[in-house]
């Protein structure tokens, strides 16, 4: 998450960072978490929609905080009607990480080249 408030701050005025970084936040967070729409449910939503579920940090970290939670107790409850109203899967924890943490670096790839594109005008 660190890498998208470092690709804001370089696009943004300095004043409007904590505003837009909180607004940023929660609009991933809300909108594509996978706890207001549930995953099932993303299905029926447009394709492009459907796409910013996947590079949604917030879907992949919600569904590996559920599968760590739940685990516990999947030895003796019957866990799997939870995880099929969320569309989780119990054997996702190391796709979930992976999946977080390629989303980081892609926004360290927009970090880094939005540090190279942005302020060419004051290079020498």
């Amino acid at each position: 998450f660190f890498a998208q408030g470092y690709f804001l701050s370089i696009l943004l005025p300095y004043g409007a960072i904590p505003l837009i970084g909180v607004v940023w936040t929660l609009f991933w967070a809300i909108a594509f978490g996978g706890t207001v729409t549930s995953l099932s449910d993303r299905d029926s939503l447009d394709p492009f929609l459907q796409w910013l579920f996947q590079m949604s940090p917030f879907r992949w970290g919600n569904e590996a905080f559920y599968i760590n939670e739940i685990n516990f107790y999947a030895d003796y409850l019957d866990v799997q009607d939870r995880l099929d109203f969320y569309g989780y899967n119990l054997d996702n924890f190391t796709i979930d990480i992976g999946a977080i943490m390629l989303i980081g670096l892609f926004y360290w790839g927009l970090t880094i080249l939005a540090l190279k594109m942005t302020g060419r005008d004051k290079m020498k």
